[in-house]
């Protein structure tokens, strides 16, 4: 039993900033502050923990998915920017008729393929754009405007959150190099 308490608080530990986002998101999903939802909230966050780190990731969160918390957040701050930039974009095409539907295929410079699926994820997220096919690195997208497509496919691609991605991807490269020279 004391080894049990000990791995349980050895997992609350290593992965205290998962069980505060969790926890954030448990509150935010009742729209409530009280006891029962603060109590729910801190033993869901640490079973869902214990439970995933036990039996089906095998490690930490931050190694497994690349992404650290405040990654997660600098990334989601980005994607709604760019959410609403391109909102702005596409709303005057749609309203005035004049939008322009095309598929585009384009490759992004993304290796690991989770980052290939949030950029997918986040293309569909984006007015005026949908992931309709994901092959290792290619993407089909269909674009709602396609002005400039043509001779850029490229375009089609939240350039800003593929780079941030990238980002994301050489440090954790960078972090894997270190591990395995042991420095």
């Amino acid at each position: 039993m004391k080894r049990a308490f000990s791995v349980i608080k050895s997992e609350i530990q290593s992965n205290i900033e998962v069980i505060i986002l969790l926890f954030i998101t448990w509150i935010i999903l009742f729209e409530a502050i009280n006891i029962f939802v603060i109590l729910t909230g801190l033993l869901s966050s640490i079973f869902v923990i214990v439970f995933t780190d036990k039996f089906l990731l095998q490690g930490n969160y931050e190694d497994q998915y690349m992404i650290g918390i405040w990654q997660m957040v600098k990334y989601s701050v980005a994607l709604v920017i760019e959410i609403f930039i391109a909102g702005w974009d596409v709303i005057p095409n749609i309203i005035s008729g004049q939008s322009d539907v095309t598929i585009v295929t384009c490759e992004t410079k993304l290796e690991d393929d989770f980052l290939i699926d949030i950029l997918a994820n986040s293309i569909t997220l984006t007015p005026g754009t949908v992931t309709i096919e994901k092959k290792g690195k290619v993407l089909r997208i269909l674009a709602l405007d396609s002005e400039g497509l043509d001779e850029d496919h490229r375009g089609a691609l939240p350039l800003k959150l593929e780079k941030l991605l990238l980002e994301f991807e050489t440090e954790k490269k960078s972090k894997n190099e270190v591990s395995k020279n042991g420095f």
